[in-house]
């Protein structure tokens, strides 16, 4: 029984890590000016790496030789990745306020934040522009709601990584032998 529910919880992990890496690409792609900031690049970095220890674990309850240590390392090394980026875009985004209130004052934040504009480059007079000029509220807002949306799976990612890490646990002390135990 623990094991059915082990798999299961190993699914939501693969499907939160693969929506972490298509909204953190999703954004990276925005970037019109510059770089993409460093939370997006290390969404997509745990994104990337949740997935691939999610299809490892997945891997391991099919293949003997897989240990069950390195599994439970790369899922608390996952977990620790998704905790750090979710608190990294939460940080990034708290200066935003709201990504639907259309008041001046949260555009404006909106405009002005890094994750969001698209990049800005200074024009001169302490003016800039931001998105290639070409950026509107709606698109200010839609990128704020997956910004939201990518912390909030990296969060739920964590969430489950320690979910998967503690079953491990129970099932490795159950099983006895290191190997297949794991999920």
């Amino acid at each position: 029984m623990l094991s059915i529910i082990a798999m299961a919880v190993r699914g939501v992990l693969l499907l939160s890590a693969a929506v972490v890496l298509g909204l953190s690409v999703t954004n990276a792609k925005h970037q019109v000016i510059g770089n993409p900031p460093a939370e997006t690049s290390f969404g997509s970095f745990a994104g990337a790496f949740g997935v691939l220890v999610s299809l490892v674990g997945l891997a391991a309850l099919f293949i003997d030789k897989i240990p069950g240590f390195f599994v439970m390392a790369a899922d608390a090394l996952a977990s620790i990745f998704f905790l750090a980026g979710g608190i990294a875009l939460t940080l990034a985004l708290k200066s935003v306020g709201s990504c639907t209130d259309n008041a001046d004052i949260y555009q404006f934040y909106r405009f002005r934040n890094k994750l969001l504009n698209g990049g800005c480059q200074d024009i001169g007079n302490g003016k800039s522009v931001c998105g290639g000029g070409e950026i509107t509220n709606n698109d200010l807002v839609a990128r704020c709601q997956r910004a939201q949306a990518d912390y909030v799976f990296e969060y739920i990612g964590f969430i489950f990584g320690i979910a998967i890490i503690a079953l491990g646990w129970v099932l490795h002390k159950r099983g006895g032998n290191g190997t297949r135990s794991y999920v």
